[in-house]
């Protein structure tokens, strides 16, 4: 009787290379099946993104409720006195204001949307400061619209007669323009105590430079 031919070591190694090209055969097709269902999961996720322009026209509601600005500026301090002393040093900026804008004090004489319509003073020197208005990230409706608003050029939209006072601008309106006109009657000026008294009592309305 004859027994079967006893395996030696080099068909051992000839085997243990075929189960191993075998197996990491089976590893790439398996990575590569998984990639495949990842790129598809990522295109599906891409899609989805596509779908949903919400953040696009976010953006664009806030852009509307931001406004810029030009002022004529007279200088910049780091306190509230050392504004209010500048200021009276100088009898021409009698009608001026002081705006805070993250603890910086700047002191202003007008504003407008239109920079040639700045009228630079040369004593004090003064030059023209651009910034941004916004009420954005207020909830009331006459907040969030009034740096649009305050862009006009129109003095119909500042001065009203006594009980005509529209419904899209705040309440207090009518009694802050009737102060200024009996002072001034420049409308960059009236634009400029606006800006400041709204912006300084709410903390929604934004001034970015």
């Amino acid at each position: 009787m004859k027994f079967p031919k006893v395996i030696g070591k080099r068909e051992l190694m000839h085997a243990a290379i075929i189960g191993s090209v075998a197996g990491l055969a089976g590893v790439i097709f398996f990575i590569i099946l998984l990639n495949s269902m990842n790129s598809s999961t990522e295109q599906a996720s891409n899609g989805e993104e596509e779908k949903v322009p919400v953040q696009a026209s976010e953006e664009t509601k806030d852009d509307n409720l931001s406004v810029e600005f030009f002022a004529n500026q007279f200088g910049v301090f780091k306190s509230q006195e050392a504004a209010t002393e500048f200021m009276s040093q100088h009898a021409s900026l009698n009608t001026s204001a002081i705006v805070e804008v993250d603890g910086n004090y700047y002191v202003w004489s007008s504003i407008t949307p239109v920079k040639e319509e700045l009228i630079l003073s040369e004593n004090p020197t003064s030059f023209a400061k651009t910034f941004q208005f916004s009420g954005a990230a207020c909830t009331e409706p006459t907040l969030q619209n009034l740096p649009t608003y305050l862009k006009s050029n129109d003095p119909s939209k500042f001065y009203f007669e006594e009980g005509k006072v529209p419904d899209n601008i705040p309440q207090d309106w009518q009694s802050i323009t009737s102060a200024l006109s009996s002072f001034s009657q420049d409308l960059g000026n009236a634009r400029l105590h606006l800006i400041a008294h709204y912006f300084s009592k709410n903390d929604c309305m934004k001034i970015e430079f």
